[in-house]
């Protein structure tokens, strides 16, 4: 092990206002059977957050309070400026990691250097809906995408599809599962500090496009909760924060020529504003199910969107009308 000036992984942990659940995960670090780490939490301007934080005595732990939010992308940024480590890892205010979880990622990437990026299945919990399943059930659709070698039984590496599978579905649920090589950092930069979430995606995609290596294990490494205060339950926020990573990424797309991705990035913002023109129609909201329609017509020209936005247009009961007959009859198409 080496000293608390020098650790070997860097664990990044952005929070704002979650001071029922930033101890849990606190806790589900530092009691990890691989201790060479340094624990960075970033509070992004939260209220109570330092007394929280104050209570747990720990020499590894560097706690920075921001007086005023900037971000998410902004506070993970602010934690890769000021890690250590050869290794940067990331856990949630909200998730937590299962034991053994650090150890088996590190000794892995030490084991397949050619490996930059390495994340797991997971439990997903969602407070919200009720459910309890594995992550890579929730995103199989994603896997459809990719193309494998395997290293191990349950470890292989990603050799192609990874950028069209990240926009399908993205197949790294949450950064709490990952584990990373600065290195990486350093040749592709930091997350973008502007995006207000999504800011994850953006970066696996430019990560992906500048050389990075994907591997996953189908091991369950961490628990993912979602609840009504998780960014990702923020439907509407989080909608807008994927459509602008979406044109982040089409950027990137353009810039390193890689024109065969464009119907993807185009395919994954028309989703994107499907969603959306639905959500407006529960909400009664004719106004905004007409620009989501206009706006996605820049990307596909759908009979299906279409006929949603009539049915956006009858109202909020005429839309869950629409929806609850679609449920009966077409289950597997929700």
């Amino acid at each position: 092990m080496r000293d608390n000036n020098h650790p070997l992984v860097s664990v990044i942990t952005p929070t704002y206002n979650r001071v029922e659940l930033l101890p849990r995960a606190i806790q589900s670090v530092l009691t990890q059977d691989f201790g060479d780490l340094e624990l960075i939490i970033i509070d992004d301007g939260s209220d109570d957050t330092p007394r929280v934080v104050g209570e747990i005595c720990d020499p590894r732990i560097q706690y920075v309070h921001r007086e005023h939010k900037r971000g998410i992308g902004s506070a993970r940024n602010e934690g890769l400026s000021r890690a250590k480590g050869d290794f940067i890892a990331f856990i949630d205010a909200d998730d937590v990691w299962l034991p053994g979880k650090l150890r088996y990622q590190i000794e892995s990437l030490q084991k397949y250097a050619q490996v930059d990026v390495l994340f797991s299945d997971y439990r997903h919990i969602n407070h919200v809906e009720r459910l309890d399943r594995r992550g890579f059930e929730h995103t199989a659709q994603g896997f459809r995408n990719i193309e494998i070698k395997a290293l191990e039984p349950d470890f292989s590496e990603i050799t192609a599809g990874f950028p069209e599978a990240l926009v399908k579905v993205n197949i790294i649920g949450t950064c709490s599962m990952v584990v990373v090589r600065r290195n990486l950092f350093k040749t592709v930069g930091d997350f973008d500090g502007d995006l207000a979430g999504c800011e994850d995606l953006e970066f696996w995609w430019r990560a992906s496009l500048g050389g990075g290596t994907f591997a996953y294990s189908t091991r369950c490494l961490i628990e993912r909760h979602k609840d009504a205060r998780s960014d990702t339950s923020q439907h509407f926020r989080s909608a807008g924060a994927r459509l602008q990573a979406l044109e982040r990424c089409d950027r990137v797309t353009r810039k390193v020529k890689r024109l065969d991705l464009i119907e993807h990035t185009n395919e994954a913002r028309y989703r994107t504003l499907y969603w959306l023109i639905r959500e407006f129609g529960l909400r009664g909201d004719r106004a905004g199910a007409l620009g989501a329609f206009r706006q996605s017509l820049r990307y596909r020209r759908s009979p299906r969107a279409l006929m949603l936005l009539l049915t956006a247009m009858t109202g909020k009961r005429g839309t869950e009308a629409v929806i609850a007959l679609r449920r009966m009859v077409c289950p597997k198409d929700q």
